[in-house]
């Protein structure tokens, strides 16, 4: 693996760890601190596709909130550092 797809692999894992974590974080204080788990769900529904032999199911859906949102600036910053 070439060094720029090595590092673009691991900038989007450490953005994906970033979203997981704020968004966790965001939902556990969500009784004290309400402004965090706002947020949107984004996505597309699951589709079925049925060719009789094989089944498919084709989608993806996100939820994120404002501290998911601060997670993946974080990880942003904490990915230039590096």
């Amino acid at each position: 693996m070439k060094k720029s797809n090595r590092s673009i692999l691991l900038l989007v894992i450490i953005l994906i760890t970033g979203a997981i974590c704020g968004n966790l974080i965001g939902e556990s204080l969500k009784t004290k601190l309400q402004i965090l788990s706002y947020g949107v769900k984004m996505g597309l529904n699951p589709t079925k596709l049925d060719l009789g032999v094989f089944n498919f199911t084709f989608g993806f859906s996100m939820n994120l909130n404002i501290a998911g949102v601060v997670g993946i600036i974080l990880a942003l910053l904490l990915y230039q550092r590096m």
